[in-house]
């Protein structure tokens, strides 16, 4: 993945691509109109069943895109694709009901030639109803490697893959989890702690869509839960190894929160494969035999008791949630 001839850099930009036929075109064209032009646009047609692969299609006309179309494996998957066909030196994650600012990847690119980093975070606005409400870093914290794998750790930096732009090297032997949901806070603590050298942008030039329902973080699920639980137990063993005993506390704490109630909402909605399932029962019961266990409140604490000694508290649990969740769109339509 060497630079260009010109002595600019090739930047591969993955978008994964979902049912998102009102968004895409708007996202493919903030990518395609970027004031820095060597770019390499990988598109992922996920087996969508609207008309999303078709318009990625129609964009082949820019020589710079490529698109692949394989059958659905979810938002990690199509982000490992990605990652398996790019050939640049940098890369960015653009999720395909959201787009960029003009400028994006030419503000990168200048920050990695002047400050020699492997890794650019910016600031983004979420718009929702029509509003943009900026996301600002937490730019006062972070003085070194250290504070920002540490802030990274803490989520004071949010762990999305894309509000970060890449040395391409980072990602060479890693990928994301391909069975859970919030891969991105799965992932990314592998990732920078790779990192050698970081610059934060103070400018918002990523645009997240809030609007679209579609999204996990508007919906719970069992699946939801468990990438949940996952990431915070991964953390569990790194912040140990970084001097962090009260946040490896915490990752406990909500990694105990999420596996109780990722099992009771699969009593409602089976998603959880046998071994996803009983990876969280493992968990629990050795936390249970710890006399240094985290205390998670009244309600999570039956839950637990539940989860390996009452299956019917844990069923009641997830065939309620689901009940007020219906009741919630009813009255909401």
């Amino acid at each position: 993945m060497a630079a260009q001839n010109d002595g600019s850099f090739l930047v591969s930009v993955i978008v994964p691509v979902y049912n998102v036929e009102p968004y895409i075109k708007k996202c493919i064209e903030s990518i395609r109109n970027q004031t820095y032009d060597n770019l390499e646009i990988i598109l992922i047609d996920d087996g969508s069943t609207d008309n999303s692969g078709k318009i990625c299609d129609m964009y082949q006309m820019d020589t710079r895109i490529k698109v692949i179309h394989q059958k659905n494996q979810g938002v990690s998957r199509a982000r490992n694709t990605g990652l398996d066909q790019m050939s640049g030196d940098y890369v960015l994650f653009v999720d395909s009901d959201d787009y960029i600012h003009k400028d994006l990847v030419f503000h990168c690119i200048e920050a990695v030639k002047k400050y020699n980093a492997d890794i650019v975070t910016f600031n983004s606005f979420t718009i929702k109803n029509g509003k943009e409400t900026m996301q600002s870093l937490q730019k006062h914290l972070l003085q070194n490697r250290d504070t920002y794998y540490q802030a990274i750790l803490e989520d004071s930096i949010p762990c999305y893959v894309w509000n970060k732009f890449y040395k391409s090297e980072l990602w060479q032997d890693t990928r994301m989890a391909g069975n859970t949901d919030f891969e991105d806070l799965l992932v990314m603590p592998f990732v920078i702690k790779k990192v050698k050298s970081f610059y934060l942008l103070d400018e918002a030039l990523y645009y997240y869509n809030g609007d679209n329902n579609g999204s996990i973080t508007h919906n719970i699920s069992p699946k939801s839960k468990y990438g949940l639980f996952k990431s915070f137990e991964t953390r569990i063993p790194l912040s140990i190894e970084n001097g962090m005993k009260e946040y490896s506390i915490y990752c406990r704490y909500r990694a105990i929160r999420s596996a109780v109630g990722g099992i009771g909402l699969n009593f409602a909605n089976p998603l959880l494969t046998m071994d996803q399932r009983q990876d969280m029962l493992n968990y629990l019961a050795a936390e249970e035999k710890k006399a240094d266990r985290p205390r998670v409140g009244l309600k999570y604490e039956l839950l637990f008791y539940g989860a390996l000694h009452a299956p019917w508290i844990s069923r009641f649990y997830g065939k309620s949630m689901y009940g007020i969740q219906r009741l919630k769109k009813l009255f909401s339509s």
